[in-house]
């Protein structure tokens, strides 16, 4: 198995091994996981969510894990959705949100997805790190959900796959 850093941060495929640190994650993040979380956070709910993700990684450095990303793909759409969440602590949340570009590389070179799709209401941690001026807003949903005695607006961002190669190659310019 290939294993990518990036400053003592890897990530690597998720295996079925790595289902309890998917729900220790979901819980952290109740209920801003809305997708795994929006039918309850019984083990059973959490892991029937897992199983619908055509790929998934678990994100660490030399000491744990520390987050997780997901992708699911609408099928002949060429369109993918987008999860990432991380752990609650200002290390894990940084840690995550830098390896983000590298992962967001995998994923359009090893598929045909021709856009991914990354949804977040208004207050969550910007995990999307060096890439959130590539996504575009694509709609949002007003007063989504009530969390923690206040509505929050959801929002739904696109990143196409000719926009990521436009960015990302321009950060390779300037790395050289």
């Amino acid at each position: 198995m290939t294993v990518f850093e990036n400053e003592g941060v890897t990530w690597r495929l998720f295996t079925p091994s790595d289902t309890l640190f998917a729900y220790q994650v979901a819980v952290a993040n109740d209920p801003r996981w809305w997708r795994a979380c929006k039918n309850g956070l019984s083990p059973q709910s959490v892991i029937e969510v897992a199983k619908s993700f055509a790929a998934g990684v678990v994100i660490s450095n030399e000491a744990r894990d520390l987050g997780i990303a997901f992708l699911s793909e609408t099928g002949a759409a060429g369109t993918g959705m987008l999860d990432i969440w991380s752990l609650q602590d200002s290390k894990a949340i940084e840690s995550v949100s830098n390896i983000i570009p590298e992962m967001l590389s995998a994923a359009f070179s090893a598929s045909n997805i021709r856009a991914l799709y990354f949804e977040r209401f208004e207050n969550d941690v910007d995990l999307l790190g060096h890439s959130r001026p590539w996504w575009k807003l694509q709609i949002e949903y007003p007063d989504f959900a009530m969390i923690q005695g206040k509505y929050e607006n959801r929002t739904c961002w696109v990143l196409t796959r000719s926009d990521f190669e436009i960015h990302s190659s321009s950060i390779m310019d300037s790395e050289a």
